[in-house]
């Protein structure tokens, strides 16, 4: 039995690199990409798969990003995309940004793919949904080229952490339609599909990168259960300079300042339950 399985193995590995008869039943592009995706090694390699990806459809810009969200509050965040460094910075200067973004509100509530840019802000004004700072947005982009594209959600296991993935160029409304009845399921099911291969290679390296100390997941745990810094001190028959140090070390460790973002990364790392960061904002949002 051993040596059938080993068999068939190898002749998987010898078949692999071209798609037998079964897999041609979806679209090639998507099962190519599937394909190479599964073979990826790390986060930068899948960053180039998207961006071939968004080559060969003959789109301009990817953006991907996620949140872990506890209500409405952005606990962490995590992006990454080709937008010309300018464009990134503009709109990050937006100062309600969060509370204009169409994009953030439509991905916290639906699952919905829905069409961007200014080839569609038609829509958007009939609809109700232009508000004069998104408008504002929409036609910066179409400065930088992005006239068209298309926004898609994306969930995970864990239920607070919302994502979405968008793709687009300088496509005319009636071509991007074509676009979408051509290349749309490839886009979705290579959207999702990263999404799943991404997050499982940023918690590993994450993981291996952090590799807390003993003191520190102690911290992390007491924290959590609503045990202030003096009480951890004296739980530990320590100084209250001592717990500090331990607290500061973990903020900078995790490259934030706030103990709702402290914990949200340690649910990321399965170092805490979603549970766990539920009683931490209920009995407090700050350390003390």
């Amino acid at each position: 039995m051993k040596r059938d399985q080993t068999a068939l193995s190898r002749r998987y590995e010898i078949r692999h690199e071209s798609l037998s008869p079964i897999e041609t039943y979806a679209p090639q592009l998507l099962q190519e990409f599937l394909r190479d995706l599964n073979h990826a090694e790390d986060r930068a390699a899948v960053w180039a798969l998207l961006e071939q990806l968004c080559a060969d459809v003959g789109q301009s810009y990817i953006l991907y990003g996620f949140a872990y969200m506890h209500g409405q509050q952005r606990a962490a965040y995590h992006s990454q995309s080709n937008l010309p460094k300018g464009w990134k910075e503009w709109v990050g200067s937006r100062p309600n940004l969060a509370e204009i973004d169409y994009g953030r509100h439509h991905s916290l509530e639906k699952l919905t793919a829905f069409a961007i840019g200014a080839e569609f802000i038609e829509l958007y004004r009939r609809d109700g949904l232009l508000t004069p700072e998104y408008e504002e947005i929409i036609l910066k982009a179409s400065e930088i080229g992005l006239h068209s594209g298309l926004f898609i959600p994306l969930r995970s296991s864990r239920r607070d952490e919302r994502g979405g993935f968008t793709i687009g160029g300088e496509m005319a409304e009636p071509e991007f339609r074509r676009f979408l009845d051509e290349h749309g399921w490839t886009i979705s099911m290579a959207a999702v599909q990263t999404h799943n291969i991404y997050l499982g290679m940023l918690q590993r390296e994450e993981a291996e990168r952090f590799d807390l100390t003993q003191r520190q997941l102690e911290f992390l745990k007491l924290s959590a259960n609503g045990y202030e810094v003096k009480e951890i001190a004296f739980n530990w028959g320590v100084s209250v300079q001592y717990v500090t140090r331990v607290r500061r070390e973990l903020c900078d460790r995790f490259g934030v300042t706030s103990k709702m973002a402290v914990m949200a990364k340690a649910v990321r790392l399965d170092l805490l339950t979603e549970q766990d960061l539920e009683i931490s904002h209920a009995i407090s949002t700050s350390w003390s």
